[in-house]
Formats: structure tokens, C-alpha cells, sequence
């Protein structure tokens, strides 16, 4: 078999692979079978998930960490900082929903998204009731049973966690 077809037929198999038309281990015997015990494509798709996956966790820390200086450090009108907050989160969850399959940078989007809804709510009730603990106490204790939840429903143990521990601390703070 000459080299064009071998590689036409390598590249074939390799895009079966990655849209999951067969399995993958047909595909890594196919790929072994055509490039005759040498698989150099194995390696490079491995390191262009790495690649992928280190930036997408780089994006998600640099949005966070944006979403928490515009906040925070910066004299933007509120209604601009929660605007740019539930942009974050829109994009948060879209990021989530793309990386269902990869299960810590899943996770991670779902902790910039979750963080990034607790800021903008606390931020609301902050600009709707100023001054008045009840209506702050009442958000923490909706993002904490939403949190609960979001961990029971994707079995997430570290959220339903830290829900818990939430509940606890507001109630603690509550009643003291």
C-alpha cells in the first residue's frame, strides 16, 4: 500500500477516534495495524488535549480572577459589576456544559460558576435591602441548598460539602 493511502486511511481512523464513531480500542488497533506498530498521532492528540485542557483551566482562573477584581477593587457602578458578573456566569455555565466529559475542568467551571452566582447575589441583595441582614442571610441559605443540591444531583461530593458547611457557618452567624 503506498504512503498517501496509508496516511489518508490513518487520518480517517484518527477522526473516527475523536468523534467516537467506533471504539476506541478498534481505532488504536487500526491506527497500530496502518502505521505498522507506530502510532506518533496517539501522542500528538494526547498533547493537544493537555493543551487544550491547560488553557481552558487558564481561562477559567483569569475569568474568575477578573470577575473578582472588577468587583472588588474597581469604582464601576454596581449595576455594571452584576451585569459583567451574570455575563461570567452565562459564559461559566457554557464552558461547563462544553466540558461535561473532562471531569476537573468540568468541575472548576462549575466552581467559577457557582462562586461567581453567590458574588452576584450577595451583590444583589446588597444593592436591594442595604444594611438588612435577614435578606443577606436568606441569599447564603439559598446558594448553600442550591449548592447541596447541584452536589447531590452530579454527584459531587465537595459540594453538597461545602453547602453544608455554608448552612452551618450562616447559621452560626445567625443566631449569634
Amino acid at each position: 500500500m503506498d504512503e498517501m493511502r496509508k496516511k489518508i486511511i490513518i487520518q480517517e481512523i484518527n477522526a473516527w477516534k475523536e468523534s467516537r464513531m467506533l471504539p476506541e480500542q478498534y481505532c488504536n488497533y487500526l491506527l497500530t495495524l496502518y502505521s505498522e506498530g507506530e502510532s506518533p498521532h496517539a501522542v500528538t492528540d494526547a498533547n493537544r488535549k493537555e493543551k487544550k485542557s491547560l488553557f481552558s483551566l487558564l481561562w477559567i482562573g483569569a475569568l474568575f480572577a477578573f470577575i473578582v477584581f472588577l468587583n472588588y477593587f474597581t469604582e464601576i457602578p454596581i449595576r455594571m459589576q452584576m451585569l459583567l458578573t451574570t455575563i461570567s456566569i452565562i459564559i461559566f455555565g457554557l464552558m461547563a456544559r462544553r466540558l461535561i466529559g473532562r471531569k476537573l475542568i468540568f468541575q472548576m467551571a462549575l466552581i467559577g460558576m457557582v462562586l461567581s452566582f453567590l458574588l452576584l447575589t450577595v451583590s444583589l441583595a446588597d444593592f436591594m435591602a442595604p444594611g438588612k441582614a435577614g435578606v443577606l442571610y436568606f441569599i447564603l441559605f439559598l446558594n448553600c441548598g442550591f449548592w447541596i443540591v447541584l452536589g447531590v444531583r452530579l454527584k459531587l461530593a465537595h459540594f453538597w460539602i461545602a453547602g453544608g458547611l455554608g448552612a452551618a457557618v450562616t447559621l452560626y452567624f445567625l443566631l449569634i
